[in-house]
This record gives C-alpha cells, sequence and structure tokens, in this order.
C-alpha cells in the first residue's frame, strides 16, 4: 500500500474566526463555506466538488461487494493512522458523516484523486481564474487569484481587480453579482468575456475573452526595483521571462519573491532560478510573500527550505518533525543546505503571511526562525478589522492511503513540529504575541498593495 503526504492542496483557508481556537479546529460545514467564499471558476463547470463517501455515491462506482471490502479498508485505515485516539461512537460517526473527523480528512474516489495530483503537479485544465465574494452589501465578485501562466494571466486579468460584467461575446455582457458570475461559469463552455477593474465604477474597466485549456501553472513570481519575471509556456517546463512589472518602493539591494503554494513538480528548480536571478540582479536582501499560501507538498517545503538556512550546521539539516499518536517521532531532513550560495552574512529576509497562511507556510516560517535566519520582528502579518494578526494555525499532518481499486484517502496521521525549538503552532498559529508586526490591510489586495507597500516603506526607507 502507498503512502505519501501532502498538505492541503489548493484549498486557501477562509479566513479564520478572531478566536484561534474556532479558526484552527474548524466545524462541521466549513468546506461548503470555504467553497462559497473562494471558487475556482472553470469554464465549463466549478471545480472538484468534495466527495461524499457514503449515501448514494458508492451506489455509482462500485458493486455492492466493492463497497463493503472499500467502507472496512477505511476504516481500518481511519482506526490504525489516525493521528489521535478514536472511541467507537467517534469513529463509526466519522465514517458515516463523509469523514468529518477533521476538515482535512477525505475520501477520493478513483477519477477525482487521479485530478488531485494532476492539480498538484501544477497541470490544470481551466482559465485559472479564481474569484472571491466580497462581504459586502453589493456582494461584489473580486479576483482572488490568476494563476500564473494560466489564460487568465496571459489575458492581463490580475489580482483584486473586480468582476462587473460577463457574458459569451462583447456584445452580450451582463453585470451580476457572485451568484451570478458563479451560475454564468458554471453553465458556459468553451470562450466567455468577463469585464474587470479595479474600480467598481467601472472607470478602468476592460474587457478579457478568456477560455479553458491545458496549462502547466507556476506558482512563483519574482520582482525588483526595476523589472519583474514569471514562468511561461507552453510545455510542462516553463521559461523564465520578463514579465515588466516593477516593484514601485523597494531599493535596488531588495527583491520580492512570491510562492502561492507548495505544489508544482518545477517549483524547486524555478525557486532556484529566481534565487539566481536575485544575485544576478545585485539583490542581497528578499521579501518572501506567503500570504494566502495554504500548503502543499512535504518535500517541496524541504526542497525550499534548504536554501533558506542561515544557520545551519548538518550536510542534511532537518526542516521539521512529526509525532504520531503512537508517540513516534519522525525527522524530515533536507538534502542540502546552501544559503550562502545566495546570501550574504548581511543579508536580511523579510517574510509576509495572513490568516490564510497555513501548514507547510507555518512550517517554513517556522524553519526561518529556528535556524536564525529570520527573528520575529522581521515577520509581518496582515491585522484584520478586529485587530488580530496570525497565520491560520494548522499543524497537522494529512498523509494519503491508496486502496487498490484507485480511490484514496487523505487522512490526519501526525502533528508537525518546528525542527529545532519543536514548537507545533496548531491551533494557534504564528501570532503579533510573539513578536511579527502587525500591519492592518485588506485581506485582498488591488491596484495598490497596501501591506507590501507599507513593508518596503520600513525596510527600504
Amino acid at each position: 500500500m502507498k503512502q505519501h503526504e501532502r498538505d492541503e492542496f489548493f484549498d486557501p483557508p477562509e479566513r479564520p474566526a478572531p478566536a484561534p481556537a474556532a479558526a484552527a479546529g474548524g466545524e462541521k460545514g466549513s468546506a461548503e463555506k470555504k467553497a462559497a467564499r473562494i471558487v475556482a471558476l472553470v469554464l465549463g463547470g466549478i471545480f472538484l466538488a468534495v466527495a461524499a463517501f457514503l449515501g448514494g455515491w458508492f451506489g455509482q462506482y462500485y458493486s455492492l461487494d466493492e463497497e463493503v471490502r472499500t467502507y472496512l479498508w477505511a476504516k481500518s485505515v481511519l482506526e490504525k493512522n489516525y493521528y489521535q485516539p478514536l472511541d467507537e461512537s467517534e469513529l463509526y460517526q466519522g465514517l458515516y458523516d463523509s469523514l468529518s473527523v477533521d476538515p482535512y480528512t477525505q475520501f477520493y474516489p478513483p477519477a477525482e484523486y487521479d485530478s488531485y495530483l494532476a492539480q498538484g503537479a501544477g497541470e490544470n485544465k481551466d482559465a485559472g481564474i479564481y474569484v472571491y465574494r466580497e462581504q459586502k452589501a453589493e456582494d461584489l465578485t473580486q479576483v482572488f487569484l490568476s494563476a500564473e501562466n494560466s489564460p487568465a494571466c496571459l489575458a492581463g486579468i490580475k489580482k483584486g481587480m473586480y468582476v462587473l460584467a460577463f457574458g459569451t461575446s462583447e456584445n452580450d455582457l451582463t453585470e451580476g453579482n457572485y451568484g451570478d458570475f458563479k451560475a454564468f461559469v458554471s453553465t458556459h463552455k468553451g470562450a466567455v468575456v468577463v469585464r474587470c477593474g479595479y474600480h467598481t465604477d467601472g472607470s478602468d474597466a476592460k474587457n478579457y475573452t478568456i477560455a479553458s485549456k491545458s496549462y502547466q501553472t507556476s506558482f512563483l513570481t519574482y520582482r525588483d526595483s526595476e523589472t519583474s519575471y514569471g514562468f511561461r509556456g507552453d510545455g510542462s517546463v516553463l521559461t523564465l521571462t520578463e514579465t515588466d512589472m516593477p516593484l514601485v518602493g523597494a531599493d535596488d539591494k531588495t527583491a520580492y519573491i512570491r510562492l502561492e503554494e507548495f505544489s508544482g513538480n518545477n517549483t524547486p528548480s524555478e525557486f532556484v532560478q529566481l534565487l539566481k536571478k536575485m544575485k544576478e540582479r545585485g539583490r542581497e536582501h528578499l521579501v518572501l510573500d506567503l500570504r494566502s499560501n495554504g500548503g502543499g507538498y512535504l518535500d517541496l517545503l524541504g526542497d525550499i527550505a534548504s536554501h533558506l538556512m542561515r544557520n545551519a550546521t548538518e550536510k542534511h539539516p532537518m526542516f521539521t518533525y512529526t509525532e504520531s499518536r503512537s508517540g513516534q517521532k519522525t525527522n524530515y531532513l533536507c538534502a542540502q543546505s546552501d544559503f550562502s550560495s545566495y546570501f550574504s552574512p548581511s543579508s536580511r529576509i523579510y517574510v509576509l503571511a495572513d490568516e490564510c497562511s497555513a501548514s507547510a507556510s507555518e512550517c517554513l516560517i517556522g524553519v526561518l526562525v529556528d535556524y536564525g535566519t529570520v527573528p520575529y520582528s522581521c515577520i509581518y502579518l496582515r491585522e484584520d478589522d478586529a485587530g488580530v494578526a496570525k497565520t491560520f494555525g494548522k499543524g497537522i499532518m494529512q498523509t494519503h492511503f491508496d486502496n487498490a481499486n484507485g480511490a484514496s484517502m487523505k487522512l490526519t496521521t501526525a502533528t508537525v513540529h518546528w525542527p529545532v525549538s519543536g514548537r507545533c503552532i496548531h491551533g494557534v498559529g504564528v501570532t503579533s504575541a510573539d513578536g511579527a508586526v502587525p500591519i492592518p490591510a485588506p485581506f485582498v489586495w488591488g491596484e495598490r498593495d497596501v501591506m507590501l507597500d507599507e513593508v518596503l516603506s520600513r525596510i527600504c526607507g
């Protein structure tokens, strides 16, 4: 039976409630709330829905015998591997209620599991536009993400723009709210036209034509005071390409790298390319943006961390360790440690994070803190309207267990700990109480990135 670990993929957590316990533990129905807030708009259908484990679903995929075998397999996996003890009532209730033992445990039928793995590799077939319902009376639709190298990105749609109208051509555009747009996308295939702009009055709006296509997404971008770079191309390996979006406010010694999530087959090599570009361009300081990075693969975390460990002395330093229900400790080691290849002893690294920076993002922050790369005073957290500044608080790990029939179960199997201090941030996160710096700013930035601008003004003077 194959086992491989993967944190929450392509699943930006809903902005957590102010109370840390509520944010970390989740609640029944949180997946539905999350889907209502940040929706992947695939032209021809809304993104993958959460698979129901029982009650009718099995009838579509399995014969009765197969159903019984799969149920018993899931029960056995849950009993043996869940990271906390479950009594009989919790076990059977969890199985009956779509594996609701926690918000991260989930069952994948074979077809959905294949799609899940493809997306984790960065292989997509959609338009690459993800929208967010702004919680105002107008029920506005705002672009949460325009995936790098996607049709939406290449067309010029950017994060923070509002979707003001939509239709099948420029001659039949219709205004509508978030629900209208969601319904439109779910029922229309092929190319569509969306009218987007940063201002809700439409004063800067333009029409963009987009259609679903297969593409390799990138999760990394680079900017400095003079220019910017992204990864572009039609194949599985993308080319570093100048995109001409200089970072206003940065000085000539500071580079900026944004990491959307710890996914994608190319992410480790692309990150190295950006570090080399940073050094080639004479930038010695780095702003690492992890805002709304909900996590990803554990091995990619190790690959990224290996370049950022200032005081690591081991050839293969540990970047995290986990503890199972039985108390078994598993150490995860980097293949290398080459901080000095890209940074000088005087280099400074700064981190941007918010309430949706979760899991692998929080663990990378732990690596930076524990190895002396970043003091808490160089970690900047978005402060929300209630005055709360924290990361999400996910310090548990999921493992996939594959069934012989092609199905898979993602199960929470261990707590995750920072490599030197042993800290587990589950249910708490990294907070301003640790010494991180709160910055009041909108959750979704638009034409102006208020939080980034403020950080640059502080560190670049």
